[in-house]
């Protein structure tokens, strides 16, 4: 009985005598055309996953202020790591929140001033009162505006910083802050 041969396409195969080379089957027999075998590029190391980032410590008194927080400071944390470079070296945060002006960012109230800090990828905005300019601190409920002016409050008085503070809590916090840390400005809460 005849029985039909499997015949295999042309080809470079392996070579049956030596698994270094291969060699050219011409689809009926073996040639004598061999070649090295190619060597499969040894897979590339992985590079090291990178470290996860450590958030730098934050200073005590900023520490403790963020644990006061009672509203949400969600979208404010890089603010709030970045708030002890902005921070002279005798200063202390007294208390702090969340807050909106061209971003979110963070409204602090420290032993000397009150300021507004936001960095956003294309804007950044710092703004602050010095407790010995402010005449008034005014937190609108309505609105949810905290505002602090330099000269007295009235309907054509422009704040010197003016943001939005969501948590009521958070904003009479900062306001009380601030009315303990400077015998100047009167605290309104309308």
């Amino acid at each position: 009985m005849n029985q039909p041969l499997t015949t295999r396409p042309a080809a470079w195969l392996p070579d049956p005598l030596d698994e270094g080379l291969i060699r050219y089957w011409d689809g009926g027999r073996w040639t004598f055309h061999t070649a090295v075998r190619p060597v499969a590029a040894p897979a590339a190391p992985r590079p090291p996953e990178p470290a996860p980032r450590q958030a730098p410590a934050l200073r005590p008194d900023v520490a403790a202020a963020l644990e006061r927080v009672r509203g949400a400071l969600v979208g404010s944390m890089k603010e709030v790591n970045l708030l002890g470079e902005h921070l002279r070296r005798e200063e202390r945060v007294l208390a702090l929140t969340g807050a909106h002006g061209e971003g979110h960012g963070v409204l602090a109230c420290t032993n000397q001033r009150l300021l507004f800090l936001f960095v956003g990828l294309v804007r950044r905005q710092f703004a602050e009162v010095n407790w010995n300019q402010a005449k008034a601190v005014v937190y609108d409920r309505a609105s949810r505006t905290f505002a602090v002016y330099t000269t007295r409050p009235t309907k054509r008085a422009v704040p010197a910083i003016a943001v939005r503070v969501a948590n009521l809590a958070d904003a009479q916090a900062v306001a009380h802050a601030a009315e303990s840390a400077s015998a100047a400005p009167r605290l309104d809460v309308t």
